[in-house]
C-alpha cells in the first residue's frame, strides 16, 4: 500500500509539475507587486483578486482536463471548492485575531494584509507538507481512513461549540504568544508598523499567533480532502490555489459575513459528508467523483440561497 503512494507521486510528469509551478508562482509575485504599499483593502479591490485567483486555479483545472480527463479534473474542482469552503471559519478566527490585537480599527486596517500575506505563505507550506504526509499514510490501512474520519467529526463538533459560545477568545493570551514573550522582548507599540522594533511589535504576535492557527487549519483540512481527492498531485494543486486566493477572500468574508450566515452550517453538513465518505472508504465503498462534487455544490449551494432567503441583522465581527 505504501509503494502504490509512491507509485503515485512518482507518476506526476515533468510537464505537470512545470504548468502548475509557473503559473502559481507567477501569480503570487504580481499580487505581492500590486500589494506592497500598506493601503486599505477595498471591497472592489478583493472581489477583483478573488476573481483573478478563481480564474487561475479554473485555467489550470482546464489543463487538468486535457492533459488527465474528466474524471481528473472533477477531483481537482471538488478538492479547490473543499479547501475553499473549509477556509470559511478559519478566516473568520483570523478576524477574532486581528480583533484581538487591535487590527480591525480603521487606522490599522491597511497593516492586516501584511499578515495575511506571510500567513497564507505559511499556510501553502503547512499543507504541502500534511497533504504530503497524508497521501503517504492513507494507504497504509482502512483503520486510518477511520481515524481521519473521527478528526474530521472533532473539527465539526469544535465548531459546533465555537458557534454556542458568545465569549469571544483574547488571543493576545494564546500560548504561542506567551511563548515568544519568554524568548523575546516585546514592544507593544504597533507605530513603527513593522514587525520588530526595539523589540518583537504585537505585529509579530499577531503573525505567530496566525502562523501556528495556519498548523491547524491545515491539519483539520487534511483529512478532507485526502478522503475526496486521494491523488497526491490533484490534492496538493487544488489546496495550493486554494490557498493562494485565501486573502482577498478574507475582506470578502468579512465584509459580508452576516449575509451568509448559514455558511458555515453548511460547511459542518458537509464535513460531516466527508467523514461519512471516510468510514465508506475504509470498507471498500467507493462514492463516484461527480456524484461527490454534485452533493458538495448542493449543500454549500443550499447554505447561500438559506442566507439570503432568510437574512439576519448582526454586529460587525460577530457571530449569528
Amino acid at each position: 500500500m505504501l509503494q502504490h503512494a509512491l507509485d503515485s507521486f512518482a507518476g506526476i510528469k515533468g510537464v505537470e509539475i512545470l504548468a502548475f509551478i509557473i503559473p502559481f508562482l507567477l501569480a503570487i509575485w504580481i499580487d505581492l507587486r500590486a500589494h506592497r504599499a500598506s493601503h486599505a483593502i477595498t471591497m472592489r479591490d478583493a472581489a477583483m483578486w478573488s476573481v483573478i485567483w478563481v480564474l487561475c486555479a479554473m485555467a489550470f483545472g482546464a489543463f487538468i482536463y486535457f492533459e488527465r480527463g474528466g474524471e481528473a479534473a472533477s477531483l481537482y474542482v471538488t478538492g479547490y471548492v473543499l479547501e475553499k469552503a473549509l477556509a470559511v471559519d478559519n478566516l473568520f478566527a483570523f478576524f477574532l485575531i486581528f480583533k484581538s490585537f487591535g487590527l480591525t480599527q480603521e487606522q490599522n486596517q491597511p497593516l492586516q494584509h501584511r499578515i495575511l500575506y506571510w500567513g497564507i505563505l505559511g499556510a501553502i507550506v503547512f499543507r504541502v507538507l500534511f497533504l504530503g504526509i497524508g497521501a503517504m499514510v492513507v494507504n497504509l490501512s482502512p483503520y486510518v481512513l477511520i481515524a481521519f474520519a473521527l478528526i474530521v467529526l472533532w473539527t465539526v463538533y469544535k465548531m459546533w461549540q465555537s458557534d454556542d459560545d458568545d465569549e469571544e477568545v483574547d488571543y493576545t493570551k494564546h500560548w504561542s504568544v506567551a511563548l515568544v514573550k519568554r524568548f523575546t522582548r516585546v514592544n507593544p507599540s504597533i507605530e513603527s508598523k513593522r514587525f520588530f522594533s526595539n523589540g518583537a511589535t504585537p505585529l509579530f504576535l499577531c503573525l505567530i499567533c496566525i502562523e501556528v492557527c495556519d498548523v491547524i487549519f491545515a491539519f483539520d483540512s487534511m483529512p478532507v480532502i485526502v478522503a475526496v481527492v486521494k491523488d497526491p498531485f490533484l490534492m496538493i494543486t487544488s489546496s495550493l490555489w486554494a490557498a493562494a486566493g485565501l486573502r482577498s477572500l478574507y475582506f470578502l468574508l468579512i465584509a459580508a459575513q452576516n449575509k451568509f450566515w448559514a455558511l458555515e452550517k453548511a460547511v459542518m453538513l458537509l464535513l460531516v459528508f466527508v467523514s461519512g465518505k471516510l468510514i465508506g472508504s475504509a470498507f471498500l465503498y467507493h462514492l463516484p467523483n461527480a456524484v461527490s462534487l454534485s452533493i458538495v455544490g448542493v449543500i454549500l449551494a443550499t447554505g447561500i440561497i438559506w442566507s439570503l432567503v432568510y437574512p439576519i441583522k448582526e454586529e460587525p465581527g460577530k457571530k449569528p
